[in-house]
C-alpha cells in the first residue's frame, strides 16, 4: 500500500515538465478550435479528480492535455497549487485555453462557457478573476472520485475485460487513494459547501471501495455536501437506493449511461448489462426525481456506428423515464479497440460510409428539444442543418 505524504510543508518533487493526460483519438473530427478570449472556465480553480494511476487533474482528462502530478508522490494539497495547476489556471486567465482539447470538450463545443463578466457575477470567481490568481487559498469545491475502475459491465468502448477489485495489490493501491481523500475531506464533520461525484471511472455500486463509502456516509455530518452519482444504472436498484438513505437529502445530480433505446442495441454496447433491470431502475429514479428526491436526472448516450439511428428515439426515451436531460457525446478510443475497429465505430468521421445517414439523423427535430444537450456533437448538428 502506498504511503502518502499528508503534509504540505516539504518542497514539491513535481518536475517542471508537464505530463500529458491519456487521449482518445479525435483525428477526423469536424469540430473546430474556438476563440475563447473573454471566456472563463472555473474547473482549474475549483475541481480535482484522481484516476486509477494516481494522476490528479482539474478537469476530465478526456477534455484536457494536462496532469497535475501523482498524489502518491506529492499529495493532494501540494498538487492543488503546484506548478501544473498554476499553468492551467494561467491558460484560462490569458484566454489561450492551451491545455484544453477544444474539439472534444463539451463545454467548449456547446458554447456553455460563461463570459468573464458573467463569471464575475457568480461571486465565487470575482476575486480570482480580478487578481488573476494562480494560487487558490480555498479547498476544491468539486471532487471527482475516479480512482477505482471497478464496474459490473465490460463495455468494449471502456475496457477489454470486467474489472472488479475486492482484494490484492490493485485493490490496496486504489483503497490507499480513497483513504487519502477521506482523510483530507471527510475525517471530521464540516459545514463547508462542496460537491463530490462518484464515479466517472466505473460504477459506484459495483466498486467495493465506493459502495462502502456511500453506504457509510452520513449526510448529517456534511449538511452542505452535494453527492452526485454517475452510474450505468443496473445496480442502482431500489434496495441500493435505500442503502444510501443517509445521503438522500445530499443528492444532487444522477447520471445514467444507457447508449440505447432497445435491448438489441444495448446488449453489445453495454456488455454484461440487464436491459429489463435497467428499465426498472430508471423508472424508480424517475419517480424519485418527480418527488424532488434529487435535483437533476440525466440519461447519457455515447454515439457510435451501432446506435446512432436511435438518437432521436433516445430523446423520447429520456422523457418517458422522467429525465431532465438527454445528453449525447461522440465515442472515443481509450486503447480498447484497434485502429480499424475504432474507424468502424466513428460515425462522426466524414470518411465513414454511413456519415451521410448520420447527418440525416441529426436533422431530426427531436434533437432540437430543450432537454437535449448535444455536447461535442453540437457543431455536427449545425453542419447538418446548414
Amino acid at each position: 500500500m502506498f504511503k502518502f505524504p499528508f503534509t504540505g510543508k516539504r518542497k514539491s518533487k513535481y518536475a517542471a515538465k508537464i505530463k500529458k493526460a491519456p487521449i482518445g483519438d479525435t483525428e477526423g473530427s469536424l469540430n473546430e478550435n474556438k476563440n475563447l478570449n473573454g471566456r472563463f472556465c472555473g474547473r482549474p480553480f475549483d475541481k480535482l479528480e484522481i484516476h486509477a494511476n494516481g494522476n490528479m487533474y482539474s478537469c476530465c482528462p478526456g477534455w484536457i492535455d494536462l496532469s497535475l502530478g501523482k498524489v502518491q508522490k506529492t499529495g493532494i494539497r501540494e498538487l492543488w497549487n503546484g506548478e501544473a495547476a498554476q499553468k492551467f489556471r494561467e491558460s484560462i486567465h490569458d484566454g489561450s485555453f492551451r491545455y484544453c482539447r477544444h474539439k472534444i470538450c463539451p463545454s467548449i463545443q456547446n458554447d456553455s462557457l460563461p463570459t468573464i463578466e458573467e463569471a464575475k457575477k457568480t461571486g465565487q470567481f470575482a476575486d480570482i478573476i480580478a487578481k488573476r490568481s494562480l494560487v487558490i487559498d480555498n479547498e476544491p469545491t468539486f471532487i471527482d472520485f475516479s480512482h477505482d475502475r471497478s464496474c459490473n459491465l465490460a463495455c468494449p468502448s471502456c475496457r477489454v475485460d470486467k474489472i472488479l477489485l475486492t482484494e490484492g495489490a490493485d485493490y490496496d493501491e486504489k483503497n490507499a487513494i480513497q483513504d487519502h481523500l477521506i482523510k483530507e475531506y471527510f475525517s471530521k464533520p464540516t459545514n463547508r459547501a462542496f460537491e463530490i461525484k462518484v464515479t466517472g471511472s466505473g460504477d459506484p455500486f459495483a466498486s467495493k471501495i465506493y459502495r462502502e463509502f456511500l453506504f457509510g456516509l452520513n449526510g448529517d455530518d456534511f449538511p452542505n455536501l452535494i453527492v452526485n452519482l454517475q452510474t450505468n444504472g443496473v445496480m442502482f436498484t431500489e434496495k441500493n437506493w435505500q442503502k444510501i438513505h443517509r445521503i438522500h437529502k445530499n443528492l444532487g445530480f444522477i447520471l445514467v449511461s444507457c447508449d440505447a433505446t432497445s435491448p438489441d442495441t444495448y446488449a453489445p454496447i453495454r456488455k454484461g448489462g440487464d436491459w429489463d433491470l435497467l428499465l426498472q431502475n430508471l423508472k424508480h429514479l424517475g419517480k424519485k426525481r418527480a418527488e424532488n428526491q434529487f435535483k437533476h436526472f440525466r440519461l447519457d448516450f455515447v454515439v457510435q456506428e451501432s446506435n446512432f439511428h436511435e438518437m432521436p428515439a433516445f430523446v423520447d426515451f429520456a422523457k418517458s423515464m422522467g429525465a431532465d436531460v438527454a445528453y449525447f457525446m461522440i465515442v472515443r478510443n481509450w486503447g480498447t479497440w484497434s485502429k480499424a475497429d475504432y474507424e468502424e465505430k466513428c460515425i462522426w468521421k466524414k470518411t465513414h460510409p454511413e456519415f451521410d445517414e448520420f447527418m440525416t439523423i441529426l436533422r431530426d427535430p427531436r434533437l432540437n428539444d430543450p432537454m437535449v444537450d448535444l455536447g461535442n456533437l453540437t457543431q455536427y448538428r449545425q453542419l447538418a442543418m446548414a
